[in-house]
């Protein structure tokens, strides 16, 4: 049971690449520009995903005491994101065995991809070839638990895990960790209404031996509690980077006689980062029972995302 629901989480956490075919599967079939293109919409996303959830309240937790949490995210994806206009990747100075120079296509997150068409004296030797399609999401969903620690002096430590498991045998190993400090602003201002403090998180995913993804966030946080009710909100700033590196099967046609293509290996190597850098956080938390909390929160960057979640503390 245990290892199922393992299973289970990790599948939530890499959803968006357990579609149809893998993300490392879709990015070989691009070049280097092309490429950029496709995948920095899940780059924006993931990133966006990966710095929510951190906090629920800027009240640091006392010495000692703990939390247990289960975070729920899910970013919106823009009409604009969905589609890009890719190069032919078999043009060169002298020959182009398609009509179009360039097209428009699928990004991860659109549905299909577009096709090149052959020249018409081509027809017969030339087939049609078409860019992959991608995942036709409207948000992309995310899950990660998250355990939290008090420490003296007003600070709490928190701390993101998964332990390296393989996903399947096309994705190869996933691990994950991320680790922060959070630290009370409000413990030096005597009888001030708000919990305020600050916090920075870092975060690592590596999945095979072809992506890696490294966050950054600092928060400033800022709460207010009320009976049963928590009102939180914060400002954050954050800084996630993608990296992949793959060889790109780049089909030569020779022009004196196109039936004939001969197959060249054209080195790949993606550095991206998030077009997100600043994020405005509200929400609100509810206490159900003194040791477990609801909680729910609405943020506002280049992509909009929803988060809720599950804490439970002793």
């Amino acid at each position: 049971m245990k290892k199922h629901l393992i299973i289970l989480t990790l599948l939530l956490f890499v959803a968006s690449m357990l579609m149809a075919e893998t993300v490392e599967e879709k990015l070989q079939k691009f070049g280097q520009d092309s490429a950029e293109g496709f995948i920095q919409p899940f780059v924006n996303a993931f990133g966006n995903n990966l710095n929510s959830g951190f906090f629920n309240t800027a009240k640091v937790l006392k010495p000692f005491r703990f939390q247990v949490n289960l975070n729920m995210t899910a970013s919106l994806i823009p009409d604009a994101d969905k589609t890009f206009m890719v190069k032919n990747p078999f043009i060169n100075d002298t020959f182009n065995p398609y009509n179009e120079d360039m097209i428009e296509s699928s990004t991860i997150f659109g549905k299909d991809g577009g096709v090149f068409t052959p020249r018409s004296e081509l027809s017969g030797f030339v087939d049609e070839f078409a860019m992959p399609g991608g995942l036709n999401l409207e948000m992309m969903p995310f899950a990660v638990p998250q355990f939290s620690v008090g420490l003296p002096l007003g600070n709490e430590v928190l701390v993101r895990y998964f332990p390296k498991k393989e996903i399947n045998k096309d994705i190869g190993e996933f691990s994950f960790y991320g680790i922060g400090l959070k630290h009370s602003i409000s413990q030096y201002i005597p009888f001030f209404p708000l919990d305020v403090a600050v916090q920075g998180v870092y975060q690592k995913m590596e999945v095979g031996e072809l992506i890696t993804i490294d966050a950054l966030a600092y928060n400033a946080e800022v709460s207010k509690s009320f009976m049963i009710f928590t009102l939180y909100g914060g400002i954050g700033f954050e800084d996630t980077n993608f990296k992949a590196e793959y060889s790109f099967e780049k089909e030569v046609f020779d022009p004196n006689n196109p039936a004939e293509t001969t197959t060249e290996l054209i080195p790949v190597k993606l550095e991206l980062a998030s077009d997100n850098s600043m994020k405005a956080t509200v929400g609100l938390r509810m206490t159900l029972l003194p040791f477990i909390k609801v909680y729910g929160d609405y943020n506002m960057a280049n992509y909009e995302s929803v988060n809720a979640g599950l804490a439970i503390g002793f």
